[in-house]
């Protein structure tokens, strides 16, 4: 259901700026307005994905926010009613809404035990809905859409990082070949512990080539920690360890 502002708008353009100009005229201009919103929409989102460097960036927030406000505007407006009585303008959206699955999972990594890109995929979600509310001609809407999701993204990432500040991260370096992960998770398993993030760098010491790992570990007690850092002396012998809770 749209609006009371959106629907005196698209009035206004559906009549031709009340007989001014041909209706059709009035209805193309309306078309580009739609769409140019979801451009810009769409596009302020993609920014900031683009600007922490995620894969799905820019580009591919706008086009899908600029396809799914294409296609809901056909939707709505590309059949009329007096040759299709029956038409149902929510059929193309349904398939829209099925379809950013398949971009959504494509943005989704694994790598060890941390899921990358559940966010992107989520953002890739949300610009669809947001053209098709664009192309539905629901444009207020939109725009209040927009203005919230960017305030989830920028502010709660704050939130976020202060939330784990105090979770414990294990840095430590070893060398770069053996089952070294494998035993990490044996060892966190073995002390009820909740590995949140693996984070591993390539890098040289001595010359050597070693592996950097980086470990993120949900709240658990202090003791249990310096247990578990205590097992990985012994069992994997990094050449050196640290335990971090401000990070």
């Amino acid at each position: 259901m749209q609006t009371t502002i959106d629907r005196i708008i698209q009035d206004w353009f559906a009549g031709g700026f009340n007989g001014a100009i041909p209706t059709e005229v009035g209805l193309l201009i309306w078309a580009v307005i739609c769409i140019v919103f979801a451009l810009i929409l769409t596009g302020c989102i993609g920014f900031e994905r683009e600007y922490h460097g995620h894969a799905a960036g820019l580009r591919t927030h706008v086009l899908v926010g600029l396809g799914s406000a294409l296609i809901m505007f056909i939707s709505v407006y590309g059949f009329s009613s007096d040759v299709f009585p029956n038409r149902d303008p929510a059929r193309l959206a349904a398939q829209v809404v099925s379809g950013i699955g398949f971009l959504g999972a494509g943005a989704i990594v694994q790598t060890g035990t941390s899921v990358k890109g559940l966010t992107t995929a989520t953002t890739l979600w949300i610009v669809m809905a947001i053209g098709l509310c664009c192309g539905s001609g629901n444009i207020v809407i939109g725009v209040i859409t927009t203005l919230l999701a960017i305030g989830v993204l920028m502010l709660l990432r704050r939130v976020e990082k202060f939330a784990t500040k105090k979770n414990p991260v294990i840095t430590m370096i070893v060398n770069s070949d053996g089952p070294i992960i494998r035993d990490l998770l044996r060892s966190a398993s073995r002390f009820g512990l909740s590995i949140k993030d693996v984070d591993t760098q390539i890098g040289y010491k001595d010359s050597v080539e070693v592996l950097r790992i980086s470990v993120s570990i949900g709240n658990a007690p202090i003791a249990t920690i310096r247990a578990f850092v205590e097992e990985i002396r012994e069992v994997i012998k990094p050449l050196d360890i640290l335990i971090s809770t401000e990070h």
